[in-house]
């Protein structure tokens, strides 16, 4: 991994406004599962991709616990907010999805084509975090965390993908978008983690591949031929408008190695955790260890307890997302895990 010397600091030296942004869905409003599914009736809708486990309740209490700099949290959506949701916390703004997005792209489903307009949220701070709502603070952090030299640090992990599904393929679309512009291409991918963005950066990229943001901006519903985010990431990159922090996943090697130094030297190396709520409380069969190779091993390495002692090490972002091979004995694992790291209420609860 590629280091910065502002690893872990307890006194910032970045003082300008940094929000945080988040995109929800109240899978339990029935006006937004009907609207949605006159869009989605010939997708496979997996259920663990809108289910609602709190997610958003217990990272807004690591944000009051861990990062209490951030100035305002805006949430971008257009289902209704949780009943538990204190809607009037000053810190608190509800984005409507016609606030930002082009008329011809409403209704929207597709939260690729809702991260092209995070930049045209009205009063954003011009370097602001992005997270999903199963995404969280794990330890104390600082705006230096995030930026140096009043430029954004762009964490990503260095791999190869193959368009084994949907989310694979747009990272690729998104790799050959900025190929074919500048005959450029990163073997990186994101971390899928709390991502720190400019809106000057954005808007500079959205006009720059205005033609292939907007032949996919009318995609009300995921589709193959949508654009990661992670083109703007690109776009920073190769405008040397960020710094680079990198975790080297490349070989099953490099990635036991990348983990091994997470663990043994977190102080030093773990900026992140990232697991489904599955392979979190999912034990290893050590026996089949025995007769897999290394891909097997590497895979059964993340599931195993040695992994659960990774994550309270106290990364300093984490993320614990649903999926479908989730139980639930996990789902309840997850809510007893999460209680125990936040059990007190946070300002933006009722």
């Amino acid at each position: 991994m590629s280091r910065l010397s502002t690893r872990r600091n307890k006194m910032s030296t970045y003082d300008l406004p940094i929000d945080l942004v988040y995109l929800y869905v109240n899978s339990s409003d029935e006006a937004w599962i009907a609207k949605r599914n006159q869009y989605a009736m010939d997708q496979n809708n997996s259920v663990c991709r809108f289910r609602d486990n709190k997610e958003l309740m217990y990272s807004l209490r690591s944000v009051e616990k861990y990062a209490p700099w951030i100035r305002n949290i805006y949430i971008v959506s257009n289902s209704s907010m949780p009943a538990w949701l204190n809607t009037d916390h000053p810190k608190l703004h509800v984005v409507g999805h016609e606030i930002i997005l082009p008329t011809d792209s409403l209704p929207c489903f597709n939260s690729s084509v809702i991260e092209c307009y995070l930049h045209r949220i009205p009063g954003l701070s011009e370097i602001f975090l992005y997270a999903n709502d199963d995404m969280f603070f794990g330890n104390h952090v600082s705006p230096d965390f995030f930026v140096k030299d009043s430029k954004p640090i762009v964490r990503m992990v260095k791999n190869d993908i193959a368009p084994t599904n949907n989310y694979k393929r747009i990272i690729l679309n998104s790799k050959k978008t900025l190929f074919d512009h500048y005959r450029k291409e990163y073997a990186l991918v994101p971390w899928h983690n709390i991502d720190v963005y400019t809106k000057t950066g954005i808007d500079a990229c959205a006009k720059e591949f205005r033609k292939e943001l907007e032949a996919c901006s009318h995609n009300h519903i995921r589709k193959d031929n949508d654009i990661h985010r992670v083109l703007f990431q690109y776009y920073l990159i190769f405008t040397e408008a960020c710094l680079l922090v990198t975790h080297d996943q490349s070989s099953h090697i490099k990635r036991l190695f990348d983990y091994g130094r997470m663990l043994f030297s977190p102080a030093k190396y773990l900026d992140g955790f990232n697991s489904t709520t599955h392979d979190l409380f999912k034990s290893p069969q050590f026996k089949q260890l025995l007769f897999k190779g290394p891909r097997y091993v590497c895979r059964e390495l993340i599931r195993s307890p040695l992994y659960k002692k990774l994550f309270f090490k106290h990364p300093f972002c984490a993320c614990i997302n649903d999926s479908e091979d989730t139980t639930e004995v996990d789902l309840k694992e997850y809510k007893e895990l999460m209680e125990k790291l936040f059990p007190e209420k946070s300002s933006f609860e009722k």
